[in-house]
């Protein structure tokens, strides 16, 4: 029997209707750790749509040599630290519409993002000063619904990321009263 792939976690960069993949940024490697922070907007009233947030932090690592097998580089990583940058740098030319980004995570995490901040830490150097090992600290916060048209393909895209974490969160059921030291409800 043949072996699954490996699924690599990355970002899908569409078009800013969502029509369009532009681009998509597959990690080398995929992240150890993901940090995830779900909670209240500050300054919020309490009870509206938009008042609860979810953040996202990892880190994804780039090495060339590891790439050079692959798909060799003249430009070491440099090429993939640019795209992670344009998706936080504003575009020189005018008013900017942001593309819509999607965190990809295997298939039950496709979750429409905004990239906050990226954290860089270059570590060797080609002899053109290129880098060739870096560690990128991504910082993402989750779109809302409010932040799209109804009807439109990123809240579409929402509204499935919500349904499959909402058929993950049905699997647990009610199995743990016994394990909580209880019959039934007090």
């Amino acid at each position: 029997m043949k072996e699954a792939a490996l699924a690599k976690a990355g970002l899908l960069v569409l078009a800013p209707d969502g029509a369009q993949l532009r681009q998509a940024i597959v990690f080398q490697f995929n992240p150890d750790t993901l940090t995830r922070q779900i909670g209240p907007v500050p300054g919020a009233v309490p009870g509206e749509a938009a008042a609860v947030v979810e953040t996202l932090r990892f880190e994804a690592h780039f090495d060339a040599h590891a790439m050079a097998a692959e798909a060799p580089a003249p430009a070491g990583i440099a090429p993939w630290l640019a795209a992670l940058e344009a998706l936080v740098m504003p575009e020189p030319d005018g008013p900017v519409q942001r593309p819509l980004v999607l965190f990809t995570w295997g298939r039950q995490r496709v979750q429409p993002v905004r990239v906050l901040a990226l954290d860089i830490v270059e570590q060797a150097f080609d002899r053109a000063l290129d880098p060739l090992r870096a560690q990128v600290t991504l910082h993402l916060c989750a779109l809302a619904a409010h932040e799209f048209d109804a009807g439109s393909r990123g809240a579409k895209l929402l509204a499935s990321h919500a349904r499959t974490r909402a058929a993950l969160a049905a699997q647990v059921g009610l199995q743990g009263l016994e394990a909580l030291g209880l019959a039934a409800l007090p």
